[in-house]
């Protein structure tokens, strides 16, 4: 480590014992002010670091890193309004319980309130959406202020890392020198060398705790005196392949039927997972049957036609799981929680289960699945925008990641797309719901897993987020299908589209851009193609490449939405016949 001045020395201890936690990744958004920490960072080999000149597009991307493998990403950018830019990616990672950290350099404290130049209120700047914040005392050539120095890295990401999971902020105030200029460069070595000697730091992480006896037992009388039991997967119901084995085999061992949310973690699973319920439960003779006992993991489901049922019957017994006691339940649906380790929960539950009768709501919701796989797979004279999605996910080869952005996109998912086969990773951004940074998500899943990856999104998300495609090189095995019908699409599905004229329609919601999003490839250097039909998907998927790929699809919003609702229609009709 090149340490020949006090700020040099500071990053150094900071990021030393963030990589000594575990960390692996650091996004760096170019400043002056963070030249310290930049520098150190770019210089340590235990870290693999990418520079994102766009500030909000580097946070969703270092968002997307944390993801892929679970270590949070380390985020570093100058002062002021930079690092307000983070803001939403923070926001996403609170929501979603997604580690992360983020560097936020600063004038020094005597400047602030002064009217400084790139001087803004940075203290709490993110309000209270960190697990843990701290300004960190400006740089000191003592061994005891290093000691404090490395102590908060170490409470930063213990806080990130423990459970609930989620973002940290260390502010961190410089004077000069900001530049790599000796200045004490023998004591700061010295002080160096003394830290490097000692032990690193130890983190204590908050883990999720093991179920008690009683509330075990509890669970098992009420699902053992179930008739029609049925389990809800929402949205990170299993954030780990152990969790979600323990909900699978779980759900195998009662016989109940489950219905997985597509960015739940359990989608791709086999029998009992029973998909296209978003369908099938518009059909007031299968949405009719009400369940006696729910076990819910997860956050709020996607599906409108999923949450209308569970609400038609809240006389159902409904017992929440989750691992920690964030609130998951909008609705008010649960009359129990389970506040525990899933993966443990699962497994104690299942060794107490006596020989299992199949939930009554199993074989009617099952066939009905069946039915609808079929009808699927038949051909289908009316085309629309979740055809495209389903034959996307269907050409992607197993293991690989598929990336759903907020509206349409991961609702033609969660309605149509199933296991076929091969599974997938399905990530969304179901914390705060939004469209920010989607394209700068997938590319951070995609650099940190190095795998196939899919991002379906609309041209509005992508638009949004343009920029984010300056990188694109970090992530040359991202394919984006680009659903491109001229503005907000979803607003079409909405009661709204018969509340307006046409006219006030168009310029409030429908926001048509008329423009000509091909001309990005020659910008971003990325490759364009257009498909016409999903059966063009598989020919186009399988071709070689080098580089980032944008598979756009155009169609026209009234057409699709009427051909969305003639699809619906056709396939209701054949959940049950």
């Amino acid at each position: 480590m090149n340490i020949v001045n006090v700020n040099l020395l500071q990053a150094a201890v900071l990021l030393r014992q963030l990589v000594a936690c575990g960390a692996k990744r650091a996004v760096i958004s170019p400043g002056s002010r963070s030249t310290p920490l930049a520098l150190t960072a770019h210089n340590m080999p235990e870290l693999q670091t990418y520079v994102l000149t766009d500030e909000r597009a580097a946070g969703f991307f270092a968002l997307g890193l944390s993801k892929a493998d679970g270590a949070p990403a380390i985020l570093i950018c100058t002062s002021g309004t930079a690092a307000a830019n983070y803001f939403p990616a923070i926001i996403e990672a609170a929501q979603s319980c997604v580690p992360l950290i983020a560097l936020t350099a600063d004038r020094p404290v005597a400047l602030r309130g002064r009217g400084a130049p790139q001087t803004i209120e940075q203290v709490h700047l993110y309000g209270g959406y960190p697990r843990f914040f701290a300004d960190v005392p400006e740089a000191r050539l003592t061994l005891d202020h290093m000691r404090c120095v490395r102590t908060l890295s170490s409470q930063a990401y213990a806080a990130a890392m423990s459970v609930p999971a989620g973002p940290a902020h260390l502010n961190v105030p410089m004077d000069e020198p900001i530049a790599p200029i000796p200045e004490h460069r023998d004591e700061a070595e010295e002080i160096w060398r003394q830290i490097v000697l000692e032990s690193d730091m130890p983190f204590h992480l908050q883990t999720s705790q093991p179920p008690a006896q009683d509330t075990v037992t509890t669970a098992l009388k009420r699902v053992s005196a179930a008739l029609c039991g049925l389990i809800v997967a929402g949205p990170d119901a299993a954030r780990t392949e152990d969790e979600a084995q323990a909900i699978h085999f779980l759900s195998r061992r009662l016989g109940w039927p489950v219905l997985a949310d597509v960015t739940s973690g359990l989608r791709f699973f086999g029998e009992p997972v029973l998909p296209f319920y978003d369908v099938f439960l518009r059909e007031d003779s299968l949405a009719a049957l009400a369940p006696d006992v729910v076990l819910a993991f997860g956050a709020h489901p996607v599906s409108n036609a999923l949450n209308a049922y569970l609400d038609r019957h809240r006389v159902a017994h409904t017992l929440r799981v989750q691992p920690d006691a964030r609130g998951r339940d909008p609705n008010a649906r649960a009359q129990e929680t389970v506040v525990a380790d899933v993966a443990a929960f699962c497994h104690a539950l299942s060794a107490l289960l006596p020989v299992s009768r199949d939930s009554l709501l199993y074989e009617p919701f099952r066939a009905a699945s069946t039915r609808l796989r079929a009808a699927l797979n038949a051909a289908d004279p009316v085309l629309c925008e979740a055809h495209f999605v389903r034959a996307a996910v269907r050409s992607m080869p197993a293991d690989a990641n598929v990336i759903l952005a907020n509206s349409l996109s991961v609702r033609y998912a969660d309605a149509l797309c199933a296991a076929e086969g091969q599974a997938h990773r399905v990530f969304g951004m179901r914390g705060a719901s939004g469209i920010d940074g989607t394209i700068s998500h997938a590319m951070g899943i995609a650099a940190a897993s190095q795998v196939p990856s899919l991002l379906v999104c609309g041209d509005l998300a992508f638009l949004h987020d343009l920029n984010a495609l300056a990188a694109a090189r970090l992530a040359a095995n991202l394919t984006i299908l680009l659903l491109n019908n001229d503005g907000g699409g979803i607003f079409h599905f909405l009661p709204l589209h018969g509340c307006e004229n046409r006219e006030v329609f168009e310029a409030i919601h429908g926001t048509p851009h008329g423009l000509n999003l091909a001309a990005a490839a020659d910008l971003f250097d990325v490759e364009w193609m257009t498909a016409r039909f999903p059966a063009d998907l598989r020919s186009l998927f399988d071709r070689s490449r080098s580089r980032l790929r944008v598979i756009e699809v155009r169609t026209s919003r009234e057409t699709n939405a009427r051909a969305h609702a003639a699809l619906l229609k056709r396939l209701q009709k054949a959940a049950v016949s």
